[in-house]
This record gives structure tokens, C-alpha cells and sequence, in this order.
């Protein structure tokens, strides 16, 4: 019986020296595997009783590395928003390079009603940002923000919530501490005894928001980049502080959706918040 023991006991210990000696025999880095099809991707579909906010840089409704405006792409990912109202930048209206009146293209194409703020003139048109929303707003208002290119804000006051939408300075952080301070006098002059909450979304051309927008504004949007060619998150949607907002935020997301290349459709990437709609 001592025998039969040792010879399992020299079996045994064989089998597991051969299966340390294949798995050192290996890189280590599991190329050989995929875990990309092993992560599920997260449903971008709407919550229940949600209220929905959206900011995507369009890019003159053109992909990474190319002018040609896709109305009907850049229009379908918008769609796919679902949102109660997002804010876009980079759009021209009558350009030299887009003749036409891309927010009022894509709101042909979504249903959507369309506001625009031209912050330059361009190409014998004009280049600025706009609101796309559901419902129309109680009032609209923009102001003059400063930039070595220059920038606006565009303000809709809906029924429950006020959204501000607007793209920063890209090339002078003082410019987008300013705008901060710009956007934040607004409100304490026109909103100081306002209840509801005031959502602030758009480029802010920053990875790092500078420590005086922080004491007045808090970060509700997902921290995943939204700019892939450098791989950084540069996209925001903000609440402000100043009046203790109630909100219950149920969900942050820079979606993905099937069969379609966001990179072909803008160098940015879109990115949402889901509200509870009750408590709005």
C-alpha cells in the first residue's frame, strides 16, 4: 500500500512541476485572451422617471480627422441621446465650409427644438453653440465670455431647472477661470433667490477645473475621457452649489451604442446624466 502511496505521490508531483513549467513559458500579459466580449457593455436607454441632460462637442458634425459635415450621423447619435436637452458646440451656421445652418439640420433631423448662440463670425457665416431640447424653454439668454477666440454662454430656464451650455477657452487657463467667475456673478444677479437646480454643460477645454469654479459648482458627469484622441476628459456637466439644489443623480455615462464609430461622427465623445424626475 506504501508503494502504490509513492508512486501517486511521484505522479502527482510531475503533473504539477509540468504545469508551472507551461505556465512560466507564457509572457504574463494575457495577450492571448480576450476580455474585451467578457465586459458587458452598460445600457444607454433612458431610466425610469428620469430626466435626462446631454453635452457633445460636435465638431462641425464631422469625424476625427476630416471636415465633411454627416447631418444625418451626428443627428442619429443625438437621437440615441434621448435627452430632455443637451448642449453642443462646434456648429456653423452659413460658413464657407458648411453652408448651411447645422443646428437647424439637426434639429430637422431629431425633432428637437433649436437654440443657437454664435460666439464668432466665420467664413462669411457664423460658428457658436446651441441647445437642443425637448420642450421650449421659458426664456433663453446668453452673455459674452472672454477667449483668444471669443465664447458665450447660452442659458434655457425650464420649468424645473435652468441649463447653461457653453465651450470655453481652449488656449488660456485664465480665460476659463474667468468664464467660472463670469457664469456664477449671472447667477447670483438674476437667479440668487431661485430654488431649482442650475446645470452647467459643455467643452470646458480642461482636464483639471480650477479651484474657484469647485467652490461654487460640483461635478455630476462620469470621469471616463471624452476626448479620445488624447485620451482625457475635457466634457462636463456641473451643478451649481450656491443655492443647495435638490437633485438625485441616478446615473453619469459616456455612452456606446452598436454599429456606430462615435470617432467618425466627432473627435468627441457625448456624455449624459440621468436625474430622478420627481425630485427636480
Amino acid at each position: 500500500m506504501n508503494i502504490l502511496k509513492n508512486i501517486v505521490s511521484i505522479f502527482v508531483t510531475c503533473g504539477l512541476t509540468l504545469m508551472v513549467m507551461a505556465c512560466n513559458e507564457l509572457d504574463g500579459d494575457n495577450a492571448d485572451f480576450n476580455f474585451e466580449d467578457k465586459v458587458a457593455k452598460e445600457d444607454p436607454a433612458r431610466l425610469p422617471n428620469s430626466i435626462r441632460l446631454a453635452t457633445y462637442n460636435t465638431h462641425r458634425c464631422a469625424g476625427t480627422g476630416t471636415t465633411v459635415a454627416t447631418y444625418d450621423q451626428t443627428a442619429k447619435v443625438i437621437s440615441l441621446l434621448d435627452a430632455d436637452v443637451v448642449a453642443l458646440q462646434e456648429l456653423d451656421k452659413n460658413t464657407s465650409l458648411n453652408p448651411t445652418d447645422q443646428l437647424q439640420e439637426l434639429a430637422n433631423r431629431t425633432g428637437l427644438i433649436p437654440f443657437f448662440c454664435k460666439t464668432v463670425n466665420s467664413g462669411s457665416g457664423e460658428y457658436g453653440i446651441g441647445i437642443l431640447s425637448k420642450t421650449t424653454p421659458k426664456i433663453t439668454a446668453n452673455k459674452e465670455l472672454p477667449g483668444v477666440e471669443k465664447r458665450q454662454f447660452l442659458l434655457a430656464e425650464f420649468e424645473n431647472y435652468i441649463f447653461i451650455a457653453t465651450h470655453f477657452c481652449h488656449l488660456n487657463d485664465v480665460n476659463r477661470q474667468l468664464s467660472f467667475k463670469i457664469i456664477t456673478e449671472y447667477i447670483l444677479a438674476n437667479y440668487a433667490d431661485y430654488s431649482k437646480p442650475i446645470y452647467l454643460a459643455g467643452d470646458l477645454n480642461t482636464t483639471s477645473l480650477p479651484a474657484n469654479a469647485l467652490e461654487s459648482w460640483e461635478v455630476i458627469s462620469s470621469s471616463a475621457n471624452t476626448f479620445p484622441g488624447k485620451s482625457i476628459r475635457i466634457d462636463y456637466i456641473l451643478v451649481y452649489k450656491g443655492n443647495s439644489p435638490k437633485y438625485e443623480r441616478l446615473r453619469t455615462l459616456v455612452p456606446t451604442y452598436e454599429g456606430i464609430d462615435l470617432q467618425r461622427v466627432s473627435d468627441h465623445l457625448p456624455i449624459l446624466v440621468d436625474l430622478k424626475k420627481e425630485t427636480l
